[in-house]
């Protein structure tokens, strides 16, 4: 695919063929002359099929090899989205096509100004965002297949009720979505705990105190309650900067995997569930930088020596960016003892 009239030295840009990502892309690019590669990950975002592993090495170097793009330009440099980090190791990429990784901006707004700019990103273009357009955009597409399937179930069990959700579950999520940056807690379970507790502390009093319309008003409450548990179980999931609460639990509840996403077994979510611990082996750095150019949160620096030093262990959300981008071993995801 292509944007623009390129040329023989226009940049060669990966994504993932799901489809809102590409339309995005493409509207971003405008007029700007590019070559596009979308990569197989089954219809998935950057994000979750790094996670899934479905944006991979695997598939971006199929494509590169099926799609001619050699014949088309002269030089051998991918523009890769660093979301995609954690599935795909550029070092094999190069390896296996004889084309180098050059990770783009975190974020689809930087692409324009990275590629006007000499293809250089700024500190700011490496790092992710959630902001509340971000949230609300994110949290519609993912979130609404549940708040759809549960109006079906009030519409067949409930029908009195059916009103009374859709305003509730509606007004709860945005809400929370809204609100969240500035409710405690580092994880979408524990920004929703002081919500629950409020919640509950209505519930009790509304048992309590008889007026008329109660039981409605205990439906509204424990529909909101159990709606934002829902939102904040799946917040880790949707949010680059966040780690998920949703891997974890579905692994100790036995749920080995949903479709394509695997849960037990998988390394981010033993780093998420304790099992492991992210370790570095400061003997084995080679002073590659590939965990800072690639970590969304910012989480690596380098020392005086020129190794790589963990400054912000706190804002680790387990992607395993750095683990599968650094070089010589030396960042590694180790059973605790």
């Amino acid at each position: 695919m292509r944007t623009g009239n390129p040329d023989r030295k226009s940049p060669v840009l990966v994504t993932c063929n799901f489809y809102l990502t590409v339309r995005r892309l493409l509207r971003k690019l405008g007029d700007l002359d590019t070559w596009v590669l979308i990569a197989d990950s089954k219809g998935i975002n950057v994000w979750c099929a790094a996670g899934a592993e479905e944006f991979s090495t695997r598939s971006v170097v199929s494509v590169v090899k099926t799609s001619a793009v050699a014949d088309l330009v002269d030089h051998r440099v991918l523009i890769v989205p660093p979301l995609g980090a954690a599935g795909i190791q550029a070092k094999e990429v190069k390896k296996q096509t004889g084309w180098s990784v050059h990770w783009g901006p975190a974020r689809l707004d930087d692409i324009p100004a990275f590629l006007r700019g000499g293809q250089r990103r700024t500190e700011k273009m490496k790092r992710v965002t959630y902001t509340w357009r971000e949230r609300l955009d994110t949290g519609i597409g993912a979130l609404f297949p549940f708040f759809f399937i549960g109006g079906i179930g009030f519409l067949v069990f409930a029908r009195g009720l059916l009103s009374n959700y859709l305003v509730i579950g509606g007004a709860a999520f945005f809400f929370f979505m809204l609100t969240c940056p500035w409710l405690p807690g580092k994880r979408g379970l524990a920004k929703v705990a002081l919500l629950e507790i409020i919640l509950g502390i209505a519930l009790i009093v509304s048992e309590v105190i008889q007026v008329p319309g109660n039981y409605s008003i205990r439906a509204d409450i424990i529909i909101a309650m159990v709606m934002l548990i829902i939102y904040g179980s799946e917040l880790g999931g949707l949010a680059p900067n966040m780690p998920s609460d949703l891997d974890p639990f579905l692994a100790r509840m036995g749920i080995c995997g949903i479709g394509n996403t695997a849960f037990a077994g998988t390394t981010r979510t033993e780093l998420l569930g304790g099992l492991r611990m992210l370790a570095y082996h400061r003997e084995n750095c080679i002073g590659c930088r590939n965990c800072m150019d690639v970590c969304p949160q910012g989480c690596w620096s380098l020392d005086a020596e020129n190794c790589a030093i963990l400054v912000q262990r706190q804002k680790c959300t387990a992607c395993r960016a750095c683990i599968v981008q650094c070089e010589g071993g030396a960042i590694r995801a180790e059973l605790r003892q």
